[in-house]
């Protein structure tokens, strides 16, 4: 039985829920409230830093967040909240720099639009304006004006000769007029305008012009007319003309055409005049949109926009979509999400897009809001784009993102690609083509990494994460199921997912959970180095979260408080909470830490008051650090941390820091909460090859102890759990009456309250909590165990372990924080005989590094190969 020793290199491998055997040396059991770095080793994550308060109560609760990042100094964080009882939504917005509430307004019945609740939401922002779409709005266009035809024509005259004779009738009535020698254009225009004046016909209008008269009535009437020896000198027509010759130099301002061309119907088009006063006379002909068409979209049921007017204000209006001006329902057709609801709004290629049904809408190019084309004779690559994604299959777009290859859209039952063979959409050039049949969620947008999609699906009771990589032309995409190591760990609940590209990582959260799942990758060119699950435990109900360069914004609930706070994702944040006496700046391990709101010193109680600026979190353990701060060259309390009593004064609650007066330092005085840094390891198996990935699960080992070897870290704690020893209990028989039971601290001696654990009946329960504020400890059930009952309260069988620290130095009045250490554990136990937690709870950093292992290894007399 020879001694051995085997290496971790590191515990980047994050959470795997395949059996220890089979995990890769780096993968743990659970991983909460760990940020693995490929440089730093396995880290305790940032803590939140409190911003400010949003509110209290119901307000905010189940509304669409959403998170809009201009420049450094202007970033912002806002909401919608759910309509309901007949009332709309509303808006709110708050500056996540200086936490200034936003001014909101609202233009003329643009709050009518807010009619949804949180998943009907879909927001898009570009540059100062977020495209705002309710997804329970049909998309509908302006009425059709009224049209009566046949109550306007055109009587013209193309040339003048002697004793030319020109007839006709207007609404069934004659005249004839003739021209003598001396007759011009002019003269002869003017006859045929007194002979048709003198028919005396109700409610017609007659305009003498260059080389036409214009008849104008308010009821429909007949017209004919001809002229000349040869009945070539004078056309006439109403509404439409077949060709272009037909048309006179001068008409009225705004007079539309019809221009058959040959009777084709995908050849006709309308031309309407302008002239230069605005009323008739000289002027031109340019195309025109027919009478009796749509002008284009009903802004009140488009996607409206939310315009960052200026610092700290916004105004929600309807967008000024551009009208359609020229051709008619066949030439010129409306978008296809007219008369649909529209399910998101996108920006590739210069265009705004619309996904509705199986339909793919873009604007022209660099003209956002016009969807319209500019003739209806042709069309040209900047028209907008109207594209179908349809297949065997019943296709509902929801999503979409860009890639190299062209636009990823998605269904809930496939995918597809829309791209053109040069890269260009264009309307004649754009093609849309299934890559992938995936199932995914409808109601969680997927996110980009920069170089991998991301998309999940969800069953009854957990969520897949699947992620893609698209290729070239006329490849299908590799999709691989990232969550298959971590099955069933991510729950269905979760409702958010955002990326960070320069982090590399994506998260999930839920409204309902204090959880947030990460999954987060690290590559060398085309080598995967990196690939990593854990999660944090949030101080409160995770109503959002936003990514941001190195800045991770949350906003949490607190009990009834929604506050908005940020991490620090750089391991040396700008601001300087922890720094020791090298300089050296760290981020603080606090949640909701901030500046207390004000420090008092009672005199006679010799304690120090520091009240909190938000609501307290009763199930959290408050702490308190002095930030560090100079003066004279030397550090005053710089990293002094404290457990206070919490204590109630007047409604304000304040954390009581006994025989230190902290008035002098009050600037200094940061406020927070504990959270714990907990990684629980698999069981210890000795590798037999080079790799390490082979374990030998048959083998005869027993682990003599463990030296794990962290990095720039503060206290690091460790806890065992081994078969057949259970710490502290405390028994009690209920009567059915009582709900609170105390116990001393020597009967259950425990760190953190997720240790305590309750059976009643040998039943383990949840509907508890444990209270430490008095003068004993105690837990209160919801409601009282019946009469005769057991209750058992019991340590969940984790004891801690003394690790040797090899002796070192370290400089008195310093911050106690180490850039190296290394932790030996004597364990002398098999590996089926125990389970190893690290776990750190100080408002100082942790770094896990590696770990090595002694122990006795026996084959069984087997020679492995």
């Amino acid at each position: 039985m020879p001694a051995v020793t085997q290496r971790v290199d590191n515990y980047l491998g994050g959470v795997s829920r395949q059996s220890d055997d089979k995990k890769l040396p780096g993968q743990v059991e659970e991983c909460i409230n760990g940020y693995p770095d490929p440089t730093f080793g396995l880290t305790k994550r940032p803590g939140f830093q409190h911003i400010g308060n949003l509110g209290t109560g119901t307000t905010y609760d189940n509304s669409k967040w959403f998170f809009i990042s201009r420049t450094d100094s202007e970033k912002y964080i806002g909401c919608i909240t759910p309509a309901s009882g007949g009332s709309t939504g509303a808006i709110a917005i708050w500056n996540a720099v200086t936490f200034a509430a936003c001014t909101v307004t609202y233009g003329t019945g643009a709050q009518a639009y807010l009619t949804g609740v949180r998943t009907d939401y879909d927001i898009l922002t570009i540059q100062d304006k977020s495209i705002l779409t309710n997804r329970t709005v049909v998309a509908a266009k302006n009425a059709d004006p009224t049209f009566n035809a046949n109550r306007q024509g055109t009587i013209k005259i193309s040339g003048v000769s002697t004793d030319t004779t020109y007839s006709g009738t207007v609404a069934g009535q004659s005249w004839t007029v003739t021209t003598d020698n001396n007759d011009t254009y002019s003269d002869a225009l003017g006859k045929i305008k007194t002979a048709i004046d003198a028919l005396s016909i109700s409610g017609l209008t007659t305009t003498k012009l260059k080389d036409n008269i214009r008849l104008v009535r308010n009821a429909s009437f007949t017209l004919t007319g001809t002229g000349g020896p040869y009945a070539n000198q004078m056309t006439v027509f109403r509404d439409q003309v077949n060709t272009l010759d037909e048309l006179p130099s001068e008409s009225l301002h705004n007079h539309v055409v019809k221009i058959i061309n040959s009777g084709a119907l995908t050849q006709s088009y309308y031309l309407k005049y302008v002239a230069e006063d605005g009323t008739s006379g000289k002027g031109y002909w340019k195309e025109g949109l027919a009478p009796d068409t749509s002008t284009g979209l009903d802004a009140s049921t488009m996607p409206h926009e939310l315009v960052n007017t200026s610092v700290n204000n916004f105004t929600l209006q309807r967008v000024s979509w551009t009208a359609r001006d020229v051709g008619d329902d066949d030439t010129n057709s409306h978008p296809s999400f007219v008369g649909q609801k529209i399910q998101q709004s996108f920006f590739h290629n210069n265009r705004l897009g619309f996904l509705s049904g199986d339909t793919v809408s873009m604007s022209q190019s660099d003209k956002f809001f016009n969807m319209y084309h500019t003739s209806a004779q042709t069309v040209t690559d900047a028209d907008p784009i109207d594209i179908s994604a349809t297949t065997i299959k019943p296709v509902a777009l929801h999503s979409v993102l860009p890639s190299t290859q062209g636009l990823v859209l998605f269904s809930a039952n496939q995918q597809f690609i829309m791209a053109s063979a040069d890269g260009v959409l264009t309307p004649a050039k754009t093609v849309i083509r299934a890559i992938a049949n995936y199932e995914m969620d409808t109601q969680i947008d997927p996110v980009d990494t920069g170089t991998t999609i991301n998309f999940i699906s969800k069953t009854p009771s957990y969520t897949r994460v699947f992620g893609m990589v698209t290729r070239g032309e006329n490849e299908n995409p590799q999709v691989v199921d990232i969550g298959r190591v971590v099955n069933e760990w991510v729950p269905s609940t979760v409702d958010t997912m955002i990326s960070s590209a320069q982090n590399q990582f994506i998260a999930f959260s839920g409204q309902a959970s204090r959880y947030i799942y990460f999954f987060r990758s690290y590559a060398e060119g085309k080598e995967l180095k990196l690939q990593t699950w854990f999660n944090w435990l949030a101080p409160g109900t995770v109503q959002t979260i936003a990514t941001d360069s190195d800045e991770f914004f949350a906003v949490t609930k607190q009990g009834s408080q929604f506050t908005l706070s940020k991490a620090s994702l750089s391991q040396s944040p700008d601001d300087a909470i922890i720094v020791n006496n090298d300089g050296q700046r760290l981020n603080p391990c606090i949640d909701l830490y901030a500046t207390a709101s004000s420090v008092t010193f009672d005199t006679a109680g010799n304690f120090s008051k520091c009240f909190i600026p938000y609501n307290d979190a009763t199930n959290l353990t408050p702490v308190i650090v002095i930030k560090g701060t100079t003066a004279t060259g030397q550090f005053i309390e710089s990293g002094f941390t404290i457990s206070p009593e919490r204590v109630v004064e007047s409604g304000n609650t304040y954390f009581k820091v006994p025989f230190k007066n902290l008035t002098s330092v009050a600037s200094d005085v940061i406020v927070g909460f504990k959270y714990d840094f907990d990684v629980i390891l698999p069981k210890t198996y000795y590798r037999v090859d080079d790799d390490m990935k082979k374990s030998d699960f048959t083998a005869n080992l027993t682990i003599a102890r463990m030296r794990f070897a962290v990095g720039l870290s503060g206290v690091m704690g460790f806890k065992l759990r081994s078969k057949g020893i259970r710490q502290g209990k405390k028994e009690y028989t209920g009567d059915g009456s009582t709900t609170v039971y105390p116990w001393i601290n020597d009967d259950i001696n425990y760190i953190d309250d997720d240790q305590i654990k309750v059976k009643v009946n040998n039943v383990v329960q949840t509907a508890f909590t444990v209270d430490r504020t008095g003068a004993l400890p105690k837990i209160t059930f919801s409601s009282a165990p019946a009469d005769q009952s057991t209750i058992l309260i019991y340590i969940d069988e984790w004891y801690s372990l003394n690790p040797v620290i090899n002796a070192d130095q370290y400089l008195a009045n310093d911050i106690a924080v180490s850039d190296h250490t290394v932790f030996t554990l004597p364990i002398h136990q098999r590996p089926d005989n125990f389970t190893l937690r690290l776990f750190n709870d100080s408002p100082f950093p942790v770094s896990l590094n590696s770990m090595m292992w002694e122990g006795i290894y026996s084959p069984r007399f087997y020679r492995r190969t």
